[in-house]
């Protein structure tokens, strides 16, 4: 028995998808720590082969993960005409072999007319993607803490879908941006990265999902597993084009196979291995929806800005599962088109940092406490922001603690999202964890106060380590400093240090 290599390479998705979107899409903080499932969820692409050889993936899984050269996968009896199904299921449903390339060989038996084995390609190296996982693995932790264990899954799925809607955008000029590394980092990609970004989310809250493809489309979206049931979800569609920051629609949330088919946008010609067919949520006020929808205390907010909606200019208390709400807020505003014309819709955002809703009018940004019902500005007169110039806020986004607000001359162009300020840190103490937006690193870095070595605990070596840096015999970074400033007086003092004995040994 002998061995011949072959070339073998599979549609390439990442090349075409997603093309022919952008005419088709109109315009229109965080807990302490990650949340874990106790099991997580299954990933399913092309449902007839998943099943085939889905028992034996880890032992292929391990190889790519290792960056082995060759892969031997005789025992698996693939034969030579699935070998590129093969891969590309193994691909799809595992994103976080998103350095694997699309093209591979493989060497087989002729007599049998196996594949004997693999020899992937690999797009990075082993050390750069030790680098690259650092930074996916930050940004995923930080999608994680979004998500609360009491949240029902609908809910989950829910906030990884709006928080995958507002920070990542379309990617209208490079085809080939398709994985979870473009998606959650790079924060642009065509709807391929979307679909297996929001799969690789959902399975490590523990929810099933399916990778749907049409082909006729050139587009791929998911199917999620909610309950007894299946719903399609489309995230890509949902990111307004152009770019609207801080609105994340819910037009293709939560949609059974009949509703997604006809809608005027509608999705066609796709395989259904797992039918939608509960209708649950085809008529909820979800789809009315195109904030954020924030939670805090268990309970879900959310601005209705359609025209066509009982609800426009209103702030709701809504329950996803019930479909019930409650108005907590009702904004009259408008939104100059020029002269004496107004937009129908309204523009506002919404988003949250330790439990106070911020959100955005024409001209200004205010805070909301849900408990009080207390309204109160936070930043007004924004620089270059007015009627006159033309320029006015059309949204707004927190990044970490970083306020912007989205500023464009129309709904319908590109916004320029413009610093405004840092939130107030309300009642933060030391032991507690936030989201900070650093210089040093242009993003939101995990804070944890009182960690002033930045080595996951809270003890007296943090309280040596602000007197060494206080002397100078030590030069802290960014986030050892952030950590450090425990009384939030913006000045490292052995007040700081201080503070850190008194709480290791339980005095505060």
């Amino acid at each position: 028995m002998y061995m011949k290599k072959a070339t073998g390479k599979f549609f390439a998705l990442m090349l075409t998808v997603m093309i022919a979107v952008s005419c088709v899409v109109s315009t229109g903080v965080l807990t302490t720590s990650a949340y874990t499932a106790p099991k997580e969820g299954r990933i399913v692409y092309n449902k007839t082969m998943y099943d085939k050889y889905s028992k034996a993936e880890n032992m292929v899984l391990d190889s790519l993960k290792n960056f082995d050269e060759e892969n031997d996968i005789s025992n698996l009896n693939v034969p030579r005409s699935e070998a590129t199904e093969f891969f590309k299921v193994l691909t799809l449903t595992h994103p976080e072999l998103y350095y694997v390339n699309q093209g591979f060989s493989y060497s087989y038996y002729p007599s049998e007319d196996k594949v004997a084995s693999i020899y992937p390609e690999y797009t990075i190296s082993k050390s750069e993607y030790a680098t690259q996982k650092k930074s996916l693995d930050k940004e995923v932790e930080r999608i994680l803490s979004l998500v609360d264990e009491d949240m029902t899954d609908s809910e989950k799925a829910l906030v990884i879908h709006d928080e995958l809607a507002i920070m990542s955008e379309y990617s209208t000029s490079d085809h080939n941006k398709a994985d979870i590394y473009n998606s959650l980092v790079e924060k642009t990609s065509v709807c391929q990265g979307y679909a297996l970004a929001y799969s690789y989310i959902l399975s490590l809250v523990g929810i099933d999902s399916e990778l749907v493809v049409s082909n006729s489309m050139n587009h791929m979206w998911n199917k999620v597993h909610i309950g007894n049931a299946w719903y399609n979800v489309d995230v890509t569609w949902d990111d307004p084009i152009n770019d609207r920051p801080g609105h994340a629609q819910h037009t293709y949330f939560l949609l059974s196979d009949n509703a997604i088919q006809n809608l005027p946008s509608k999705h066609y010609d796709y395989t259904i291995s797992y039918g939608a067919n509960s209708t649950k949520y085809d008529n909820y006020e979800i789809h009315n929806f195109d904030t954020r929808l924030c939670e805090v205390d268990g309970e879900f907010y959310g601005f209705v800005n359609n025209n066509s909606s009982a609800n426009k200019g209103a702030l709701l208390k809504y329950k996803l599962d019930s479909n019930t709400y409650e108005k907590k807020l009702t904004l009259n505003e408008r939104w100059s088109a020029g002269g004496n014309s107004y937009w129908l819709n309204t523009f506002m955002s919404l988003e949250k940092y330790n439990e106070t809703l911020y959100f955005n009018t024409s001209d200004a940004v205010y805070s909301y406490d849900v408990e009080t019902g207390r309204q109160a500005v936070v930043a007004s007169d924004i620089s270059g922001v007015s009627v006159s110039s033309g320029k006015l806020c059309y949204g707004m986004v927190l990044k970490g603690d970083a306020m912007y607000v989205a500023v464009s001359d129309s709904p319908n162009n590109k916004a320029t999202l413009q610093y405004v300020k840092r939130v107030d840190k309300g009642d933060l103490a030391i032991g507690m964890t936030n989201y900070i937006m650093t210089a040093s690193t242009n993003s939101a870095e995990r804070a944890y106060y009182g960690d002033a070595n930045c080595d996951g605990r809270i003890d007296v070596v943090d309280a040596t380590a602000i007197q060494k840096a206080i002397v100078g015999i030590i030069d802290q970074s960014e986030i050892e400093r952030i950590n450090s400033d425990v009384n939030f007086d913006s000045d490292i003092s052995i007040v700081d240090a201080t503070t850190i004995q008194m709480y290791v040994v339980g005095l505060v």
